[in-house]
């Protein structure tokens, strides 16, 4: 037996959840359909709007959306405005799950733990590294046995940058908590373990003696999961310092907390949820889709609704499938361009824009498919996230950025409908 929704959106990443929310908060019953824990798990928490166009670094990602193509997704759904809209509304979600996001009129250059700089929009407070521009000194911190996190490498490289190459970093090693680990631990460990009040205890004790050293101090994003914001609050009123958590690898402790928000928000509006839903197919009679088929555990499940979105991610994430020479997106099997000549797809520039990361489905202005000709091929279904074709994220550092907006911007129009 099929269930019927006003709109089914498939994809637990940032585009999903932005898409099946908005639609819900215009009234619409909707049914998100996710199988996996989408991008977000594994992501800073951070919104890149847009870091690099043609390569070049970019100051302001607002004024550099003026000179993108006609094909990239800002371009499509509208540009600043429709981006500054999502920002501001995603602001409001984070605020009420417990986080808030520090904004800037250009790019924030977050610090990673690889002791890179990284152009971003919108990311948590505790990750807003402005403070760094009133200190002379700070302390590098890591955990005993952390992975990946290593104070001399961060300080060596940051050290490249002319706005820290006059600054007096020190490393510092806090004691592991986590008593007889059978493995390297990792910020999300470290994270977990300060939600606890013996948790919490410990981060301060450890971090007192450098706070009464130095002004800020910079950490892996071990601030809490649920309760990070109390618990940076805390730490910075208590050991009257400035905390920074840098921008770690996966598992993405922030993006992680972003998630637990949007998921909080999507069950105070009514969405249902189904995980481990893997969408294998669509019905879909003279350009209009009638329903969407997963498969479970007790067998295959219908999905009926008036209107759909597709946030099913990139290669990776398997909304895009390929063989050589062709792709396709994988549940309409809607043909995408792509050279014949697989050598084409990469760059040999590590660093450049490649077919791989750019490519994807083709859409009009409403972010319906369109066919080879330009014509609209589903009439109801929408198209949103990386799963789009006409921008390299990964050279542009506008990943979420994309997903974001184009995600809020798909909700919208379904819900008008």
């Amino acid at each position: 037996m099929n269930r019927k929704s006003d709109i089914v959106v498939v994809g637990s990443g940032l585009a999903g959840m932005s898409a099946a929310l908005t639609a819900a908060q215009s009234g619409k019953s909707v049914t998100l359909l996710t199988h996996g824990a989408g991008t977000l798990a594994v992501s800073s928490g951070c919104i890149d709007v847009l870091g690099y166009v043609n390569g070049s670094a970019v100051a302001d990602p607002f004024e550099a959306m003026g000179s993108l193509p006609a094909e990239h997704p800002y371009s499509l759904i509208g540009g600043e405005e429709t981006v500054r809209e999502a920002l501001s509304w995603l602001k409001g979600v984070c605020k009420k799950g417990g986080i808030d996001m520090a904004a800037a009129e250009g790019n924030h250059r977050l610090i990673t733990v690889m002791g890179t700089l990284k152009p971003s929009c919108l990311c948590p407070d505790s990750f807003n590294p402005d403070c760094l521009k009133e200190v002379h000194r700070a302390a590098v911190v890591t955990v005993e046995d952390m992975k990946d996190v290593h104070p001399g490498l961060i300080i060596d490289q940051l050290h490249r940058y002319d706005e820290f190459a006059g600054k007096e970093f020190m490393e510092a090693v806090l004691p592991c908590p986590i008593e007889h680990a059978h493995r390297n631990i990792t910020p999300l460990d470290i994270a977990r373990h300060v939600e606890k009040p013996e948790g919490l205890k410990w981060l301060e004790e450890s971090l007192a003696p450098y706070a009464k050293l130095y002004p800020v101090l910079l950490l892996p994003p071990i601030c809490g999961m649920k309760h990070s914001q109390q618990i940076w609050n805390h730490l910075c009123t208590v050991l009257k310092v400035k905390i920074v958590e840098m921008v770690s690898i996966p598992p993405g402790v922030a993006g992680l907390r972003m998630r637990e928000a949007f998921k909080k928000a999507l069950n105070l509006a009514g969405v249902y949820t189904v995980e481990s839903a893997e969408v294998v197919r669509a019905e879909v009679e003279e350009g209009v889709c009638k329903a969407l088929y997963s498969v479970t555990a007790y067998g295959e499940c219908g999905w009926e609704a008036d209107n759909f979105i597709i946030a099913t991610g990139g290669l990776l994430s398997g909304g895009i499938s390929t063989a050589p020479g062709k792709a396709w997106e994988s549940i309409f099997r809607l043909p995408l361009e792509a050279p014949e000549n697989t050598e084409e797809w990469s760059s040999p520039d590590i660093f450049g824009s490649s077919f791989f990361a750019s490519m994807g489905m083709r859409v009009n202005s409403e972010l319906k498919p369109l066919d080879a000709d330009g014509n609209e091929v589903l009439a109801n279904v929408r198209f949103a996230g990386r799963i789009l074709g006409g921008y390299d994220f990964a050279a542009e550092k506008s990943g979420h950025g994309v997903a974001l907006a184009t995600g809020r911007y798909a909700g919208m129009l379904a819900g008008k409908e």
